[in-house]
């Protein structure tokens, strides 16, 4: 049986995943109208194929961590060790990239940290670490 805390963390994960995703769309979508825009106003091609290339970099990169966030919060749901782990990396990267504005005190910023944080203690809980660990192997035993 899955405790409710965990579903919760696999949720949230796979929600965090979904609107990741949806940002790396737009910025793949918006890449080419803002090279557009910038080539436009600065007379030249280099800056547009600069913009362009650069937009979809970013865009591809932040595509590819959303679905790695949503496999993780698979993982955490299927109670796999390795989706307990990959979200404790990704909530322990979400906490420092959220500490600038922490230090402001802006209230997004403490809103994402908390929930970050409370996702490590959780998840690093013994208990907890204890139920992935006799998941994953009554699922060895079983195959």
């Amino acid at each position: 049986m899955r405790p409710l805390g965990v579903t919760l963390v696999g949720f949230y994960q796979i929600l965090r995943g979904v609107l990741s995703l949806l940002f790396g769309l737009s910025v793949l979508l918006f890449a080419g109208l803002a090279a557009k825009l910038a080539s436009m106003a600065a007379e030249g091609n280099a800056v547009e194929r600069l913009l362009r290339d650069f937009g979809h970099v970013a865009g591809l990169g932040i595509v590819v961590f959303a679905i790695v966030h949503m496999i993780a919060g698979y993982g955490v749901l299927q109670m796999q060790n390795w989706g307990r782990l990959l979200t404790v990396l990704f909530s322990a990267v979400g906490l420092v990239l959220v500490l600038p504005g922490m230090i402001h005190a802006h209230v997004f910023s403490l809103f994402f940290g908390a929930i970050n944080a409370a996702c490590i203690i959780y998840l690093a809980m013994p208990p907890i670490k204890r139920a992935f660990q006799a998941e994953g192997k009554t699922l060895r035993m079983a195959a």
